[in-house]
């Protein structure tokens, strides 16, 4: 048999040179996959810079997202807290127009939002200009004054003829034309008997002159005497009369001191007996105290508009009225007091006379109040020490002692409230 030809032999042989080439081809392919799959040191720090960048801004992403989730979670707090004040506020003045249950609904759902919201809540901003005035303006309220203002005031008065001078040139003649006496004799009146220093203290805001004028030593003791007579002592421990006047304890005239107590009662019974209904049922307690040293005390449904302007007179005569005195202790007040009789109606019938001399009797009450200071204003809230009631029947002549118990619910403390309408107009001056 014929072999077969060489080059047949040589294409497909080992040793071809087509068959090397391919090896050696296949062997450059393997070292260029080799240097392709390691990384060159640029490239390595070109992915870490990428991977540090990246991480920085995925840091910057998240605080970003929790300022966010602050502000908002803020705002949200900020929002329920004005919307729990805004119903608070409406609470209180849902109270003081006598719809309780409706101010206990915007209490409880303003406490439901924030339960402290009472204390968040600034009662002074909430006033009106009025009565912001009225509290700035108080001498109970009012600050100290600077020793070293007086002594400037004094000084700027040395240099000036008569305690003040005009702004403008005027025809009139001014009041700095009067003397200091006559002057002081005015102050005196303005105080008057029912030793209204309110007044006297918005007199001092008129000007330098007036303000030396409503800082005389004579006139805070006259006031003072008024109030403790012979236990007036001495003034050296306060530093002065006026100061003796401040922070002394003592009773307010130029107002009525009110307290509103509450008690449900139960009605009559419905016609097919289903249901029975509950009455609540609000009255008031009046305390006037007069610079004399007598007191009238009087409990009436009626609302204080009614009622205060009948009390401006110790001789008033009003159905239910108590009349006494009163004696101060520090910050005790004493009061002892017997119910005002009217006219009694011709009775017709003998029995009806008979009933009427059998039940006749004398009743005393006896009182003890404590004077507490009432927010930012001094001596305004008189809370309950004792309460008792001496009753003598003029038939038997047995006679009855009666000690009440002082609940906040019967008898909630008295707080001041100023009427303007006692001191319009002054009677008498200081004396």
């Amino acid at each position: 048999m014929e072999s077969p030809p060489p080059t047949l032999l040589g294409e497909t042989g080992a040793d071809s040179p087509r068959g090397h080439n391919g090896a050696q081809g296949s062997e450059e392919e393997e070292e260029e996959d080799g240097e392709s799959s390691s990384p060159s040191p640029n490239l390595q720090e070109e992915l870490q810079e990428f991977r540090q960048r990246w991480q920085r801004e995925l840091q910057e992403e998240g605080q970003m997202s929790r300022c966010h989730d602050n502000r908002v979670h803020q705002v949200t707090e900020d929002s329920v807290e004005d919307e729990a004040k805004a119903l608070f506020l409406q609470g209180m003045q849902a109270e003081q127009d006598g719809a309780l249950y409706e101010a206990i609904k915007y209490y409880r759902r303003a406490m439901q939002l924030v339960p402290d919201i009472e204390f968040k809540i600034d009662f002074y901003q909430n006033k009106s200009p009025r009565e912001r005035q009225d509290s700035e303006s108080s001498i109970e309220g009012s600050t100290e004054v600077e020793e070293d203002l007086i002594g400037h005031f004094e000084r700027l008065r040395a240099k000036e003829a008569g305690i003040c001078q005009p702004e403008y040139e005027q025809r009139a003649t001014h009041i700095s034309s009067l003397p200091t006496e006559v002057v002081m004799y005015i102050f005196r009146w303005v105080v008057s008997s029912q030793l209204d220093l309110r007044s006297l203290e918005v007199l001092a805001q008129v000007c330098r002159g007036f303000y030396l004028c409503a800082r005389d030593e004579g006139l805070w003791k006259a006031a003072c005497m008024k109030i403790w007579g012979k236990y007036l002592g001495s003034c050296k421990k306060y530093g002065g009369w006026r100061h003796m006047y401040i922070q002394r304890p003592h009773l307010l005239f130029n107002g009525c001191y009110i307290s509103r107590a509450t008690y449900m009662r139960q009605g009559e019974q419905s016609v097919d007996s289903f249901y029975r209904p509950f009455h609540m049922v609000a009255y008031y307690r009046f305390l006037r105290f007069f610079p004399e040293g007598c007191v009238l005390m009087m409990c009436s449904p009626e609302e204080p508009g009614v009622v205060v302007p009948k009390l401006s007179s110790p001789s008033c005569h009003l159905q239910g009225l108590m009349k006494g005195y009163y004696k101060l202790s520090g910050s005790k007040v004493m009061c002892v007091m017997r119910r005002l009789k009217l006219p009694d109606p011709v009775l017709r019938y003998k029995r009806q006379r008979q009933a009427a001399n059998q039940n006749d009797c004398d009743q005393t009450y006896s009182m003890e109040f404590e004077m507490i200071d009432n927010s930012r204003r001094c001596h305004r809230r008189l809370n309950w020490v004792s309460y008792t009631v001496r009753t003598v029947y003029r038939v038997s002549g047995q006679e009855t002692v009666t000690d009440f118990e002082l609940k906040d619910s019967t008898y909630p403390p008295l707080i001041f409230s100023r009427v303007r309408s006692y001191t319009s107009v002054a009677s008498m001056p200081l004396e």
